[in-house]
């Protein structure tokens, strides 16, 4: 049976992508502070303004309790070791990683202080726009990068950063090139999901 060219150039593409994306969530790990807090995360849903429910994940970080929603048309695994999260994309071409370490607690450091750390952990990577990111948690720092990869291939990856008082979560999106504006939209939903779980109210003596 004869693939078209187009065809059997996405057939050849797609495993090297995976490949790229397992190498580059190696590297992430790696890289992340040994620095280890609490760490438990566990799914539930909730109801929606609009109606209806959706998945979540409550992330317990040290002391605090955080809630984020599982982007559309993503699996979700728990690395409890890496006291990770890794979203990966029905056609495993796209991966989002939420990653847990006490670096930077209490406020992240100055743009270009964490600029230059992020240049660091992808040498090869060209920094193309650092910018400030907003979530219910408060401000924090995106970078967005351009990564070359074997055949040829180049990768987006958007790595953003959110202190809390204990520390800070990583989340970082890497992706083929070509599918950037659409995975970058479940990217940023994730991040205006991500919130500090309110306590239960105090019952009166």
């Amino acid at each position: 049976m004869e693939f078209p060219a187009a065809r059997l150039n996405r057939l050849l593409i797609v495993p090297r992508l995976r490949l790229f994306l397992l190498l580059a969530l190696a590297a992430l790990g790696a890289a992340s502070a040994r620095g280890q807090l609490e760490f438990k995360v566990r799914p539930a849903t909730e109801a929606t303004p609009e109606g209806g429910n959706v998945n979540i994940l409550v992330i317990q970080a040290g002391e605090e309790h955080f809630v984020l929603q599982v982007p559309k048309g993503y699996g979700a695994q728990v690395r409890q070791g890496g006291q990770s999260i890794v979203f990966t994309s029905q056609t495993g071409s796209s991966i989002i990683t939420v990653q847990l370490s006490t670096n930077y607690a209490g406020a992240l450091p100055k743009m270009e202080t964490l600029r230059g750390l992020v240049a660091t952990n992808h040498p090869a990577a060209s920094l193309v726009q650092t910018s400030a990111c907003y979530t219910s948690c408060g401000a924090g720092l995106f970078f967005d990068l351009f990564q070359p990869a074997a055949g040829n291939l180049t990768m987006r990856m958007r790595d953003a950063y959110v202190s809390f008082a204990e520390g800070s979560f990583e989340f970082t999106l890497s992706c083929d090139v070509r599918e950037y504006d659409r995975n970058r939209i479940s990217f940023a939903w994730l991040l205006n999901s991500f919130r500090l779980q309110a306590e239960p109210a105090k019952k009166n003596p």
